[in-house]
């Protein structure tokens, strides 16, 4: 991998990281503040819905952290060989950790506390539909940053 190449992937990284800082510091506890102002009934449900999102968007930092220490290690192997698996699983795993922690939130939310309604459950079922394209990054991030694959001529 080139300079080049690793540029704009690590630019978009970071930029998806400080966005993800921003909704995880700035607009969730806003946003939970004023959804429990706007419904009082279920206010008590706020700290720990803002709290389990927060901790979801830890998992997404880490996951691009991940992401982020792939490509370098790619741009760093230029020859020597590269296996970015370890990177690409704790990548997965936070990917998975963030699904699981939204679709707890919604289970709970459309089961337990009884608000939402079936938009709860079609966040479930988003949730479920991300597991497999998880594994799929995983995958597609492991065989495109391999260096064997690196260095392979691309057809067109």
């Amino acid at each position: 991998m080139t300079k080049k190449e690793a540029l704009p992937l690590r630019f978009f990284l970071g930029l998806f990281a400080f966005a993800a800082l921003v909704i995880q510091l700035v607009v969730v506890p806003r946003v939970g503040a004023n959804y429990a102002s706007a419904y009082p009934d279920v206010a008590y449900l706020e700290p720990l819905y803002v709290t389990a999102v927060m901790v979801a968007l830890v998992g997404l930092l880490v996951a691009l952290f991940a992401a982020w220490h792939v490509v370098s290690g790619a741009l760093a192997a230029r020859g020597v060989p590269y296996r970015p698996a370890g990177w690409a699983n704790i990548m997965t795993a936070s990917l998975i950790f963030l699904v699981l922690i939204f679709a707890g939130v919604f289970v709970h939310a459309g089961s337990v506390a009884n608000v939402g309604g079936p938009a709860m459950l079609l966040g479930v079922l988003v949730c479920v539909a991300l597991v497999p394209v998880a594994f799929a990054l995983r995958r597609w991030l492991i065989n495109r940053f391999t260096s064997d694959s690196l260095y392979a001529p691309r057809g067109n």
